[in-house]
């Protein structure tokens, strides 16, 4: 038997990103849902299981924060270790935008035009 290929599907607990892990395990992959819930992300795997009858070995859960460099080195780590490999990632997980204060911005639009004319 061919060994199973490895997906990580981040922000995977509801939505697009948990009918991907669903799509993927129906299609004999071993995917690992992430989420920054542990309890919401461990709800989704229970939910697929049981909805689908996916085994303990075709989803898993692993804690994911993708704003957190030692979550990321956390599941890597975890991926490295328990697979040796990782076939498809998916980036599904949404992150927050950067704050823009509008007063610093035109402050530095107004130095910067006339120092490049």
């Amino acid at each position: 038997m061919a060994e199973s290929r490895v997906a990580v599907v981040s922000g995977s607990n509801k939505g697009i990103g948990f009918e991907i892990c669903r799509q993927l395990a129906k299609n004999g992959m071993t995917v690992i849902l992430t989420a920054r819930d542990e309890k919401k992300g461990l709800e989704a795997v229970e939910k697929l299981k049981r909805e689908n009858g996916f085994s303990d070995q075709a989803i898993l859960f692993h804690l994911l924060d993708v704003s957190n460099p030692d979550s990321i080195a956390s599941l890597a780590s975890f991926v490295k270790t328990r697979f040796g490999k990782l076939d498809v990632l998916v980036n599904n997980a949404g992150v927050g935008g950067a704050n823009v204060n509008v007063d610093v911005l035109k402050s530095q639009i107004a130095e910067d035009i006339p120092a490049r004319i």
